[in-house]
């Protein structure tokens, strides 16, 4: 990913046939992607951005935020 861009990305758990993996989506561009673990599902998320940031480099305007969004948990 270019320079002095970020995103925010929200991770949880799935199961998906029957096993466990991790889904990894950025929150600003509505994309997402999965792996076995965490570092496999970020990997894989990082080149979907990038695949889809060649094809619409429009949709850089905005990943251009200094400040990330805080994603928290809420409790009821």
């Amino acid at each position: 990913m270019e320079k002095g861009l970020s995103c925010n990305v929200s991770i949880h758990e799935e199961e998906l046939n029957g096993k466990k993996v991790f889904v990894a989506e950025c929150v600003d561009l509505g994309i997402s992607d999965f792996g076995e673990n965490l570092n496999e599902a970020l990997s894989n998320l990082k080149k979907g951005i990038n695949l889809l940031l060649e094809e619409s480099p429009e949709k850089k305007e905005s990943l251009f935020n200094p400040e990330p969004l805080m994603i928290t948990r809420v409790f009821l």
